[in-house]
């Protein structure tokens, strides 16, 4: 038998036990003196064996089996069932340790010598018991490391180097042997290793990136605390120099919890969705729903929403909310791990739908406890139950949230505003099939790979050409995410829809106006984004210093329009009461006061002192000041300074700017920081005074009082200058005697120096108090710049909408609450914007629908425009909702409630759906939740099966509609039986009035000259038996043999109406 390698490896059971076992590792040689032994006894030794013979069991020390495993914890994952529920983030048992429970752990770990005995080993072990199934960071000095197993698996998942280091650890072996012989004598020492891997502070942003958002892992961050509480920079005094240094969880990173990472984009929200699920109820018409409540947040701004709905529509909400995770109740944790990896039937059918569309999304999971605030551990003290439980599932989902972001952010919690309520019938529902199909946010397009989704899977989604990236023209961040949140969900209210086509159509009539508007916008900050971090206690100076530039600039933009808006009054009257004027009044008039919180901030804030900040990129001493290369040449940049002041004065006098520049709150914000600057002032002219007494008493011009690392408080002069003082009792020579440097200690310096740094530390802390006494000032006048930050949004969008108007010549639509859509000369955006860049042009259409023509059979040849016009409806519906002008010469539109698309051919194989199944699944959804007030577009339904079912299909699909709903609906299909179905008369040409009530008849064609054709595009009434198929084959370039053998084919078959192959093509014979 070949000699195998044994190795001791270690499991947690239960309760975190750790359990001794041998496993076979590998073929290889052992190093163990017995087998080194037997290896040189014999030459080979040969041993067959039948795997059968094998103890099926594993086998204790003693030889015999092993006892059962007790019930395995939830939060503890093997390395095999990881990929099973990579998407969970379970945060902690259900049965949490205590801190007695906690401590026992340790000291087992310590004493089988599975960790060194170490504070800091046992910090982080606390902290791996705590997260087992997270990514545990732990700020080490400039360092965030990993140790034991995660250490492993970090370094694998970012390929950084994996490190060793020894320890010794006793021998419990040795150790139990000694105590059963009752021997005194200690066991001995034997070195074991632990692994670890690390990367610099300076890395956590990228590292944080490729494991939360690339990846979807969840990252506990350990930092270290300095002396006053606040997180250790780098380079920063630390809690103590020596022994233990306070270290305590500081945020638990996950995909939808990130909100200040520098690397995240402004112009997307980062959602996260809590889901409670209600009780089942019937509806008038007999329908069994389950109700479903949503609150779901992005922490970096604060935006708050709930809303009721189904679990049918559960698929169409995450559409439209696109979250980064979402969070469940945590009493669905067991069942979530038994769903990921098998179907599990005790759980409810509901719970068991929305697992499974979770699963198919791909979106991040993790539990939270509605009734309990999550463990923090910041005390010894357990966290109980919270006061008030929730008693409705939007409570529940409210609780969740709360709970999720307490369990995440931690003491950055940020305060949550009272939610907006969102009612479904307030706003256009567009489903997630057409959210796709009329390519709002996103297109399948092969040729635009790029990386999407939590997990980067590479998928042929692009934005490019999509309705967001055509008609987006804001310039703030802040006003991309509105944009994006109104083409998902348009508002179905003509107050609402009106008022901001008023405001898009005074923004549109004032291009002088809307163009300074739009400059001035393009620099103003994200304010909502800093207002959240200074709720959670987080911000820079420089973030107090931007919300004081955005009050500045919001009541500059005001005082613009009010300028604008007196001089058109003033020349002319009449305008006095026009629309324009009487929308940017009330524009205007909704913005909140807040000019005394900037007259605070600038009267407190050093605007040179933050704007030359010291950052971690900072220039070294000496360095060339930014932007000195713009204004001098190379040889002047080189002696331009020199000439002025020595290389060495230069560094002193960047070195005490650098200092002043540290105080960038200024003396008169409060007496206290007054009084400390004094002090600190009249002891640096003690300072000065000390250094020209000392310099003239000894005739030494070139004599310092500096500070150094090297010798502390101390004189310094040049080696010819140090002979005059050789016999001055107060200074007493330090350092070498060789040297053009002399170095000297002196009493009175060191004393005052000490003086100095006190007060400067004093200074220092009174600097940070009157920060937070700042961002509390901006905090609590939080509503008010939110509601000035809408407005801001709201102005970005509408002055977007009017950009688009006049660049693309759209109208400004009217709308009603009739079933009517009137549409003239209609065209595509996205189409048109393509077309335009080739310098070709679009060919408009017309759509006229009411109540006696609500339903719209088109049919044409393939390649012919037909989609096209389907698709273009939709959007302009969608725009004028939105409160866009839309791109049409007129648009006359009664309220859509609901849009439903059936376009396409694709299948999702995923859900066990074919083409044709999805095709189904998504007509089946159509027909029963459409009204009478929605719009529904559908192309070349009943394709994918024989002809004869797939025309029985699209009639039973037309006849429902026409009997049961009576919408607005578009059906284009190549299927010209379907006129004769309904009743259609060939010879007729107009189109109308025939065949079944409420039914047209439209097409489009080909025209042919000489032997060329062309697709003509335009709408004409009637039916195309034609499709003309061959044509857009040949476009496509099939092969000329190809061609001529479908062109026999077809002639065949419509002239003998039997599908058999053409006369002139040979037949292979049979063999």
């Amino acid at each position: 038998m070949s000699l195998v390698r044994i190795r001791q490896c270690i499991r947690l059971g239960r309760n975190n036990k750790p359990i001794w076992g041998l496993l076979i590792c590998g073929r290889s040689y052992s190093t163990t003196d017995a087998i080194r032994k037997a290896a040189s006894r014999y030459d080979k030794i040969t041993t067959s064996f039948h795997l059968s013979d094998l103890p099926t069991r594993k086998l204790g020390e003693d030889g015999q089996p092993l006892p059962p495993l007790g019930k395995w914890r939830e939060d503890v994952v093997s390395h095999a069932n990881v990929d099973n529920i990579r998407n969970a983030s379970p945060q902690l048992d259900t049965a949490v340790l205590s801190p007695a429970e906690e401590q026992a752990e340790v000291d087992r770990a310590i004493a089988a010598g599975i960790i060194p005995s170490s504070d800091l080993s046992r910090q982080v072990y606390t902290n791996w018991l705590r997260f087992p199934d997270c990514i545990l960071l732990t700020r080490v000095g400039k360092f965030y490391e990993s140790y034991f197993e995660p250490a492993r698996q970090l370094s694998s998942i970012l390929n950084i180097k994996l490190a060793q280091k020894s320890y010794k650890a006793a021998d419990s072996n040795q150790t139990q042997e000694t105590k059963s012989s009752k021997s005194r004598s200690k066991g001995k020492d034997m070195e074991r290793k632990f692994p670890f891997a690390g990367f610099p502070v300076a890395a956590l942003d990228k590292y944080l990136k490729i494991l939360v958002q690339e990846l979807g892992h969840t990252v506990v961050i350990v930092e270290e605390y300095d002396e006053e509480g606040s997180i250790a920079y780098v380079g920063k005094k630390l809690t103590a120099a020596t022994g233990p240094k306070e270290r305590r969880v500081y945020r638990v990173v996950t995909p939808g919890t990130m909100i200040d990472e520098g690397w995240l984009d402004g112009n997307e929200s980062r959602y996260l969705l809590a889901i409670s699920l209600g009780k089942d109820n019937i509806d008038f018409d007999g329908k069994k729903s389950t109700k479903v409540s949503l609150a779901y947040t992005d922490a970096s701004t604060g935006e708050f929403f709930t809303k009721e709905t189904t679990l049918a529509n559960m698929e169409d909400e995450l559409a439209r909310i696109a979250p980064r995770e979402v969070v469940l109740d945590r009493s669905l944790l067991s069942l979530w791990q038994d769903n990921t990896i098998r179907p599990n039937p005790n759980i409810g059918i509901a719970t068991t739908d929305l697992f499974n569309l979770l699963q198919v999304l791909g979106v991040h999971v993790s539990f939270a406890d509605p009734y309990q605030s999550p463990p923090l551990w910041s005390s010894n003290i357990l966290p109980s139950d919270i006061p008030s439980r929730p008693r409705t599932t939007e409570g529940v989902a409210i609780a969740l949230l709360r709970h999720h972001l307490q369990y995440a952010l931690r003491e950055s919690m940020p305060a949550l505003t009272q939610p907006s309520r969102q009612v479904s019938e307030a706003q256009m529902q567009i489903d997630a099939a057409t959210l796709q199909a009329l390519e709002i946010r996103h297109a399948l397009r092969p040729g635009g790979l790029v990386a999407i989704g939590e997990r980067q899977t590479i998928s042929p989604v692009s934005s490019r050409g999509t309705l967001l990236s055509v008609i987006s023209k804001t310039v703030t961040q802040s006003g991309h995410r509105l944009l994006i949140r109104t083409l998902t969900s348009p508002s179905t209210s003509l107050e609402i829809i009106n008022s901001r086509l008023a405001l898009v159509q005074a923004f549109h009539d004032r291009e002088d106006l809307r163009e300074e508007l739009r400059d001035i916008l393009r620099g103003i900050e994200d304010v909502m984004r800093i207002v959240q971090r200074f709720r959670g206690q987080r911000g820079s100076n420089r973030d107090i210093w931007d919300v004081g530039v955005w009050i500045r600039t919001v009541e500059g933009i005001s005082n613009r329009v009010k300028g604008e808006l007196a001089y058109e009054i003033q020349n002319d009257k009449d305008r006095a009461g026009s629309e324009g004027v009487l929308r940017l009044q009330e524009l205007i008039g909704q913005f909140q006061p807040l000019g005394d919180l900037a007259k605070k901030i600038e009267d407190s804030i050093d605007e040179n002192a933050i704007m030359w900040s010291s950052t971690p990129e900072e220039s070294e001493d000496g360095d060339e000041d930014p932007g000195e290369a713009m204004i001098a040449n190379e040889g002047e940049r080189a002696s331009s300074k020199e000439t002025k002041e020595s290389k060495k004065d230069k560094i002193d006098r960047e070195k005490q700017e650098k200092e002043d520049r540290q105080w960038w709150i200024l003396p008169t914000f409060s007496k206290e920081l007054q009084a400390l600057h004094e002090e600190l002032a009249t002891l640096k002219r003690e300072k000065q005074k000390l250094q020209s007494e000392l310099a003239k008493r000894y005739a030494t011009p070139n004599l310092k009082l500096l500070k150094g690392m090297r010798y502390g408080y101390h004189v310094q002069m040049t080696s010819s200058e140090a002979s005059k003082v050789e016999k001055a009792r107060s200074l007493e020579r330090i350092g070498g005697t060789s040297g053009k440097i002399a170095y000297f200690a002196h009493g009175p310096w060191s004393a005052l120096g000490a003086k100095t740094e006190i007060a400067m530390e004093t200074l220092s802390i009174a600097q940070r108090r009157a920060e937070r006494d700042l961002r509390n000032m901006i905090t609590e006048q939080a509503d008010k710049i939110q509601k000035n930050a809408e407005l801001v949004d709201e102005i970005d969008l509408t002055m977007s909408f009017a950009q688009n108007a006049k660049e693309m010549g759209w109208v400004r639509p009217e709308l009603n609450d009739s079933i009517d859509l009137d549409i003239i000369a209609g065209r595509h955006p996205s189409i048109e914007s393509s077309l335009l860049q080739s310098s070709r042009t679009f060919t408009p259409n017309d759509t006229h629908m009411n109540s006696s023509s609500h339903l719209h059979i088109i049919t044409g040849p393939n390649q012919g425009g037909k989609s096209t016009l389907l698709r273009q409806t939709a959007v302009i519906a969608i725009l004028a909702q939105s409160g866009s002008f839309v791109p049409a010469e007129k648009a006359i539109i009664g309220i859509v409630d609901k849009v439903f698309s059936r376009i396409g051919a694709r299948d999702d194989l995923w859900r066990d759906r074919s083409t044709f199944m999805l095709e189904m699944v998504e007509t089946a959804a159509i027909l029963k939740n459409a009204t009478r007030k929605s719009l529904v577009i559908m192309d070349e339904i009943g394709r994918g099966t024989t002809l004869q079912a797939g025309v029985s299909i699209a009639y039973s699909t037309l006849d429902y509609i026409l009997n049961h709903i009576g919408c607005r609906t578009m059906f284009a299909t190549h299927y010209h039986e379907l006129g004769r179905m309904l009743a259609y008369e060939d010879d007729r040409i107009d189109g109308k009035g025939m065949g079944r009530k409420g039914v047209e008849y439209w097409c489009t064609d080909v025209d042919e000259v000489d032997q060329a054709f062309s697709y003509s595009y335009k709408l004409k009434p009637g039916t195309n038996h034609q499709s003309h198929a061959i044509k857009a084959a040949r476009l496509a370039g099939m092969p000329e043999s190809f061609l001529q053998t479908a062109e026999d084919t077809l002639k065949h078959v419509q002239k003998t109406g039997r599908f058999d192959p053409p006369p002139n093509v040979s037949q292979p014979e049979n063999t």
